[in-house]
């Protein structure tokens, strides 16, 4: 039986619904749910003018009109995602969302330009038109924007770190472009080849040109967040693949646990006890008590941790839980704890990881250990509320006193 998806507060995440954009917003929402990623909020151009991008970790703007897009959100839009990816925001943008970031000098997209990659499907003049004229093109000033393709197209992963398993991975295009990044972009996968349910919408000829080895997805750094720019949707909820490696891009970004099941049933947010964290903790401790075997340490400012100091933090969680698991504890600080473990062993593995590969893993050391210092905050807030709350004996090193007694 495949266990339900917890229900995750470390990222919450906006889906764009406002003007300009069209139904694929709900493709975010299927495959959201099916990852276990349930911390949504729905956002219109009036509630990021109003800063609500504050309150999310994650934007996600799906397909629509381009231009629409940009007049809805106006300047003030533009600059409210501008602040929210400096701040250390993730934004992914998927077809018209991918292009509404990208470098215009025409108005009104000429509000955002938050990134230095290039429109690779953009032309002088237009290629002949074999089938959906309608769907063909779109007059980009005195030049067009034109879809040689639509339908499914199959990408090749050249970051394989977000991927488990083949390095190819299918989805549909719907008009999203073809990318050329600057040098201080990421290319996470490029187009590789067409299917046999590719549609050809021009001579495959120049489909071939304008598509094969351009990117198809790229990560581009902006102050303290990133933007991923998705030319394919994949969040299609039709294709899996697809599907998994967006969870993983908000897992790898914002260190949360996802559900890889993707096929399963939808389901209301469970109520977690106190043995889901227990659980959290014990992978914890399994994966740093193998690290522990490890010549490695790491300089975080001035001060030198050693593997063995992840434990501590998780051995004085763990020798209490009992205590919790007594009190049936439930709600929103409990799952606050858990969210927090959950985090810890998502950057615990990927620490174990990289060591394993001999790379440096510093920066997530530098990451792992304010988590567990806020984590082991978190529980013992829960856990001295618990006893103030119960009438449990509590045990110390002088004998076993009552609350009753004192």
């Amino acid at each position: 039986m495949v266990e339900k998806a917890p229900f995750l507060r470390s990222a919450r995440i906006g889906i764009y619904t406002g003007g300009g954009s069209s139904h694929s917003w709900l493709w975010f929402v299927d495959v959201f749910e099916r990852l276990g990623l349930w911390d949504l909020c729905f956002l219109d151009e009036a509630a990021i003018n109003e800063d609500a991008l504050r309150s999310i970790d994650v934007l996600a703007v799906s397909g629509g009109d381009t231009f629409a897009l940009a007049e809805s959100l106006g300047r003030s839009g533009a600059e409210a995602l501008r602040r929210f990816v400096c701040d250390g925001g993730l934004y992914i943008g998927s077809c018209a969302g991918a292009y509404l970031v990208m470098p215009s000098s025409k108005a009104p997209l000429n509000n955002f330009n938050l990134v230095n990659v290039k429109i690779a499907n953009l032309a002088k003049s237009l290629p002949p038109s074999l089938k959906n004229h309608d769907k063909f093109f779109v007059q980009y000033g005195c030049s067009y924007v034109f879809h040689p393709v639509r339908e499914e197209v199959r990408l090749r992963l050249e970051s394989d770190a977000l991927f488990q398993g083949e390095g190819f991975v299918k989805a549909p295009l719907f008009g999203g472009p073809a990318m050329l990044p600057s040098e201080d972009d990421t290319v996470i996968a490029s187009y590789h080849s067409f299917t046999e349910k590719t549609v050809f919408l021009t001579d495959e000829e120049i489909c071939r040109n304008t598509l094969i080895e351009k990117a198809a997805i790229v990560r581009s750094k902006l102050g303290k967040g990133c933007l991923y720019l998705f030319g394919p949707h994949l969040e299609h909820p039709l294709y899996k693949d697809a599907n998994l490696l967006v969870g993983r891009i908000i897992a790898a970004e914002k260190s949360v646990q996802l559900n890889n099941n993707i096929q399963a049933a939808s389901a209301p947010p469970p109520v977690r006890s106190s043995k889901d964290l227990r659980r959290q903790i014990s992978n914890a401790r399994i994966v740093a008590g193998s690290m522990e075997f490890m010549p490695v340490k790491w300089l975080i400012g001035c001060k030198v941790y050693e593997p063995e100091k992840i434990r501590v933090f998780l051995e004085a969680m763990w020798r209490r839980l009992r205590r919790l698991e007594r009190a049936h504890l439930s709600g929103w600080e409990l799952d606050e704890v858990i969210s927090k473990a959950a985090r810890i062993v998502s950057v615990l593995r990927r620490m174990h990881t990289a060591i394993g590969e001999g790379r440096d893993a510093t920066h997530l050391a530098a990451e792992l250990f304010p988590l567990l210092r806020e984590c082991t905050s978190s529980f013992f807030s829960l856990y001295f509320k618990t006893l103030r709350s119960t009438d449990i004996e509590i045990s110390c090193d002088r004998g076993r006193l009552s609350p009753a007694a004192l």
